[in-house]
């Protein structure tokens, strides 16, 4: 999926096609992460970290156009549509083993046989073919079935398996506002810091 936006965008961005290019790998990817277009594996296995190597490239092709002098209000504006539909390229998400505790949850000795394999199957295996929004579909559609009977799996395994869900929402850059707020608040000035208290504060 992210393969061919940066091949399209760094074939073209040099090119009379530049503005056509933005345009349709914003639409791409914003049809991608609403789920109108399913994501395929091809069969190649790479881990996490590939798609968020990925996602900091397109970034910064993006914001080195972003800055040329030439660049027009419509290309502008497909940048900041292009820009939410990335995948996080924190540093945790950069390292040689991101997302790894699906991999620890999938091998747990508390949890049936069949929940692993299904674990493994439906989410850590696809997890490290594309970084589509089914991912997180997935592990949604987990999650809800195992709080569903509280008692019914370990509490350690559910609590993990939370924390694993909100990594992968973090990674999708779909948490909500507030989390993404306080993810990145220790880059923040006296300043920004003052505004994010007073905004916390309104929002309770």
């Amino acid at each position: 999926m992210l393969e061919v936006i940066r091949e399209l965008l760094v074939g073209n961005l040099e090119s009379g096609d530049r503005l056509e290019a933005l345009i349709f790998s914003a639409i791409y990817l914003k049809w991608i992460n609403t789920g109108q277009i399913p994501c395929f594996e091809d069969g190649s296995h790479h881990r996490p970290n590939r798609h968020a190597e990925i996602s900091r490239l397109i970034f910064r092709e993006l914001e080195r156009i972003y800055c040329i002098k030439d660049t027009s209000p419509q290309e502008v504006l497909a940048i900041r549509k292009i820009h939410p539909c990335l995948p996080s390229f924190k540093a945790e998400f950069t390292a040689s083993v991101p997302l790894t505790r699906i991999r620890d949850i999938a091998h747990r000795g508390d949890i049936p046989h069949d929940l692993k394999q299904e674990i493994k199957h439906t989410i850590q295996n696809k997890l490290h073919q594309n970084a589509g929004p089914e991912n997180l579909v997935a592990t949604e559609a987990m999650l809800a079935r195992i709080t569903r009977n509280p008692g019914q799996y370990s509490e350690a395994f559910v609590e993990k398996f939370k924390i694993f869900h909100h990594q992968l929402k973090d990674f999708s850059m779909l948490g909500n506002l507030t989390e993404q707020l306080e993810s990145i608040k220790e880059s923040f000035d006296d300043r920004s810091l003052s505004a994010l208290t007073l905004f916390l504060e309104c929002k309770e």
